[in-house]
């Protein structure tokens, strides 16, 4: 078997078989002990695999399973915590809101409310609509994406919405967070 004309083999296996030659120790360097472990590399190429040690769990207590000390001291008989008994405060006239898109049309037959979305929406969720004359609110029941029903609306969508008022269109629309 001749050898290959080293001017037709591809620059690349050139390059790598002059590297791998540099890797490699000149035979004269070699010891007989070199040799060997060399032999014996190659007679086992194939790796035992490790044999896998299931992982065991302490098992911690849940809350449910800690025991609750429900000592009643004497003081607590004689003064009751006004606290116990006081009303539940208001809820606050104020609610947290954040833009959730853009009113990018409205269709009259079907009162339908084009809306690119800027934060994600859900179904479940309340909105809030800019009108001509104030604000209104309405909980999302049904949204659509190409005429497909679809639970949640990513950003940069644009989705229809079933709503009971004619929004300003070009008008941001929010979503109450709770």
């Amino acid at each position: 078997m001749e050898e290959p004309d080293p001017i037709n083999i591809p620059a690349y296996q050139r390059k790598r078989s002059i590297n791998a030659k540099a890797r490699k120790k000149p035979a004269y360097l070699e010891t007989a002990l070199d040799r060997a472990q060399n032999a014996q590399k190659k007679s086992h190429k194939k790796r035992q695999a490790k044999k896998r040690v299931p992982r065991t769990y302490s098992s911690s207590p849940t809350f449910d399973e800690i025991p609750i000390q429900t000592n009643v001291l004497p003081s607590q008989e004689l003064f009751p915590n006004p606290f116990n008994d006081a009303p539940a405060p208001k809820k606050s006239e104020f609610r947290e809101m954040k833009t959730c898109g853009i009113c990018e049309g409205y269709f009259d037959k079907i009162e339908v409310a084009i809306i690119r979305v800027t934060s994600p929406i859900r179904t479940g969720n309340n909105i809030i609509f800019e009108k001509q004359d104030g604000l209104f609110e309405q909980e999302v029941k049904s949204m659509q994406i190409d005429r497909k029903d679809i639970n949640l609306a990513t950003t940069g969508s644009e989705i229809g919405l079933k709503v009971y008022q004619k929004p300003t269109v070009g008008a941001p629309v929010y979503k109450v967070i709770e």
